[in-house]
């Protein structure tokens, strides 16, 4: 995923990668942030602690059986400027490039041992021809590129197409999300482990939809990963 051709330093003198969070000028060695974003946005650790607070979103509710978010996102703040520039701007590759870091990073603690098959949460097909990309998935494949693990977006699909869930509190959520995904098009997944992938979990409305459809397909192990959690 390097960047090698020639022309690359013409081109980015004429035309700089910014930094989505500082809009500083990148160096044809950074990807996705500036190194100083990368290493100044704060992280969650939560692949540490089996009882983290994005763990507990699931206490009593589905089985998880890990769970990681690359940094704490605030409102306002400069994790969510991340997001929204990954989500609503374009921004598809620098989620490829953050979900690789941070897959590598999670590599050491050998958070993806077991692991068969990557599922990014999907988006609804009116909202994904609007948008032009599903981000989780561009995640997901940052994730593929670093473990050479499977990466499958047929086994689940978003049936109601809703609105932004960035301003609904939790009882709204879940409804809104209650029932939206199904998974008829998978096998069995007895067995299976599967690390659901998406951008932000919140309430874990979403993840937990996602795996109670993945879950009336056969009896699968179910890990989540996520690029922010909401404190």
């Amino acid at each position: 995923m390097k960047r090698l051709h020639p022309l690359d330093d013409l081109l980015d003198l004429f035309f700089p990668r910014l930094c989505p969070v500082c809009l500083r000028a990148m160096n044809r060695d950074e990807r996705g942030l500036c190194t100083g974003c990368l290493h100044r946005l704060p992280r969650t650790g939560y692949h540490l602690d089996p009882l983290s607070p994005m763990a507990q979103l699931f206490l009593g509710k589905i089985p998880i059986e890990r769970c990681a978010a690359f940094f704490h996102f605030t409102t306002p703040g400069d994790v969510r400027q991340l997001i929204h520039h990954i989500k609503y701007h374009g921004g598809k590759r620098c989620g490829l490039v953050l979900g690789e870091i941070f897959a590598r990073e999670l590599q050491p603690h050998r958070f993806f041992d077991g692991i068969d098959t990557l599922v990014p949460v999907p988006l609804h097909p009116a909202k994904l021809r609007r948008r032009g990309y599903n981000q989780s998935e561009w995640i997901a494949r940052g994730v593929a590129h670093a473990t050479g693990i499977e990466l499958c977006t047929r086994w689940l699909q978003h049936t109601r197409d809703s609105r932004s869930q960035t301003r609904k509190g939790i009882y709204d959520r879940w409804l809104d999300t209650h029932s939206a995904y199904d998974a008829r098009l998978a096998p069995d997944l007895t067995g299976r482990h599967i690390l659901l992938v998406d951008d932000v979990v919140t309430t874990g409305a979403t993840l937990l939809a996602c795996a109670q459809a993945l879950h009336a397909h056969g009896e699968p192990r179910i890990s989540c990963l996520t690029l922010a959690a909401a404190q």
